[in-house]
């Protein structure tokens, strides 16, 4: 039976196959010859720099001297995959530019400061603070899923957006690609994003002012023990629609610019499955007919933030060493859907089967346990249309080749 698997080729973590042009056509074999159809090879990473040649992008060999200066490492790798009948999507990293851990200010992140993301927490002097994502040493935030370590900008922002949908289109229009793959597609977290211009374009989209800011929209407070709890404001609802209806701004602008330019390329989104708290990062991947059941804070104008119907396929992470929901519930998970099986389920259910569910696997949660990731494979194909594979480097490493067809 054919099986749709995608594999992910992570810049970093496969850094010595994307270099040695011979290592990579024999990772292309091993990909015909254990059915894998599709590669999946990110071109441009969190760091902000891209792997071919870009008049808008920086160059990777800018940013780590072992690449070779301006080669086209897509372009190459297009060529090779075809010739095998293989298909190649450009997966780009959209609102993270630039690594604090390794800081260049070729960086789009630490080229134009202005576009960071700010974030709000309580400083070390027990004070609320709002800081740019590279000044927040020490800020206690809440709800974010990001260590912070990536440069994140700010998704509000036009100029942000432009600049992110003309990478995308120079990939669209210059590239024999079979699809794009986005991945950050989102805010950092509930955290981001505070800045005066944020606030600015919030208090139009509702047409008031938030007198109160950042109180209106949550107030977090930290107690003696550093537990932090939070209280609401009133124009929370309206915060998490206004961040949402953001992200489908630019999925439509990403929408659009396939569409102009007449060739058959796949738009895919990678989203996590974590539909219920997704709202954190402020991006609403559910179908635009799927009325929220799990948001409290909002109604059926949210609904209208959904953005399922303009993608041709989700890719949506299943990332739970739990494959079954009642592994789930017997190791003490808070809900059915942090497993494979209950993140298949509620992909589902909040895209309403209006666009096919890639099922999404982080290999490395089966470290030593490739039964479990077997089994994890085969609920992905029961409960989605593919299995995406994150990433080549974990199956080259742990020798997983085999159990893709066995």
């Amino acid at each position: 039976m054919y099986k749709d698997y995608y594999l992910w080729i992570e810049i970093h973590a496969n850094k010595n196959i994307i270099l040695d042009n011979k290592y990579f056509e024999k990772i292309l074999d091993k990909c015909v010859k254990y059915g894998i159809g599709s590669i999946v090879l990110s071109v441009k990473d969190p760091s902000s720099f891209c792997i071919y040649k870009s008049e808008i992008a920086p160059h990777y060999s800018c940013y780590d001297s072992e690449f070779e200066n301006d080669k086209d490492y897509l372009e190459l790798y297009i060529k090779q995959a075809h010739d095998r009948n293989l298909r190649i999507y450009a997966a780009v990293d959209v609102f993270s530019e630039g690594n604090k851990e390794n800081k260049s200010n070729l960086s789009k992140g630490y080229e134009h400061p202005y576009w960071q993301t700010y974030l709000y927490g309580i400083n070390n002097e027990g004070k609320s603070s709002i800081k740019p994502i590279t000044d927040i040493d020490g800020l206690k935030t809440f709800d974010s899923i990001d260590d912070f370590s990536d440069v994140f900008v700010n998704p509000v922002r036009e100029d942000v957006q432009q600049y992110e949908e003309s990478v995308i289109n120079e990939l669209i229009n210059n590239y024999d690609i079979d699809g794009i793959v986005l991945d950050r597609v989102r805010f950092i977290g509930l955290a981001a994003d505070f800045s005066e211009y944020t606030k600015d374009k919030f208090e139009e989209f509702i047409g008031k002012k938030a007198y109160n800011w950042p109180t209106d929209i949550y107030e977090l407070k930290v107690d003696d023990n550093g537990d932090k709890q939070v209280i609401y404001g009133d124009l929370f609802g309206d915060w998490i629609t206004f961040k949402a209806s953001n992200i489908k701004k630019f999925i439509i602008r990403v929408r659009e610019t396939i569409n102009k330019s007449n060739k058959k390329i796949e738009f895919i989104d990678y989203a996590g499955s974590w539909y219920p708290i997704y709202y954190q990062v402020g991006a609403n991947w559910a179908s635009e007919k799927y009325i929220p059941e799990d948001y409290p804070w909002v109604g059926k104008e949210y609904s209208k933030t959904g953005y399922a119907e303009c993608l041709d396929k989700l890719m949506s992470g299943f990332y739970y060493p739990d494959v079954t929901i009642d592994e789930a519930i017997k190791n003490g998970k808070p809900a059915y859907w942090y497993s494979v099986e209950g993140s298949g389920i509620m992909a589902n259910k909040v895209t309403m089967n209006v666009v096919p569910i890639i099922g999404s696997l982080f290999v490395k949660q089966y470290e030593g346990n490739p039964e479990n990731f077997k089994k994890a494979i085969d609920m992905c194909f029961k409960k989605s249309q593919g299995c995406m594979l994150f990433d080549l480097s974990y199956i080259e490493d742990y020798n997983w080749w085999r159990l893709l067809i066995d």
